[in-house]
């Protein structure tokens, strides 16, 4: 069985609080100091990178909509897996925007498509569409759901009434 790791201490879980006025390079330091056992070290390593991505997108969300409350990330382990869990309150996004099919398989995307290319070009390269498409290549599992103002979670978006995303993906142990 694997083990999580963090500041010295064994955990089962790991439940970090991510404000939007967090310094970024302050929050790659902090996710390095998260060992974590039972995982190969290249996966570990690109699934920290798909992790840095997403969270770098929910800080963003925050801040544009001036959202105070914090970004939750849980990381559990399991005897079989991983389960990492990323929830916002940054208003959700609808997944037609994107310039692609997210629920497509991630090997039928081109990400060099002249629709990500114009994606790209109409958010001035600030924005590149490349977070979720990591995650989905770097985890086992890969699944978004979006939260409702009464705290429910929804497979679909809804303008209005969706407050935020949650991001749910999973890895077996070796």
């Amino acid at each position: 069985m694997g083990y999580l790791k963090h500041k010295g201490k064994k955990y089962n879980s790991i439940l970090l609080r991510i404000s939007r006025n967090t310094d970024f390079s302050s929050f790659v330091g902090e996710l390095h100091q998260i060992a974590l056992s039972g995982i190969a070290d290249d996966k570990l390593e690109n699934g920290r990178h798909a992790l840095l991505e997403l969270v770098n997108n929910s800080i963003r969300a925050h801040k544009e909509k001036e959202e105070d409350s914090p970004i939750l990330l849980r990381i559990k382990l399991t005897d079989h897996e991983v389960i990492i869990t990323l929830e916002d309150r940054g208003g959700g996004f609808d997944k037609g925007i994107l310039p692609y099919d997210i629920d497509r398989n991630v090997d039928d995307i081109d990400m060099n498509s002249p629709s990500f290319l114009k994606y790209r070009e109409a958010h001035d390269y600030q924005r590149f569409g490349m977070g979720l498409l990591i995650s989905k290549k770097t985890f086992d599992s890969f699944k978004i759901q979006f939260l409702g103002s009464e705290g429910e979670y929804s497979e679909i978006y809804e303008q209005g009434k969706t407050i935020g995303t949650v991001i749910e993906t999973r890895s077996r142990l070796i």
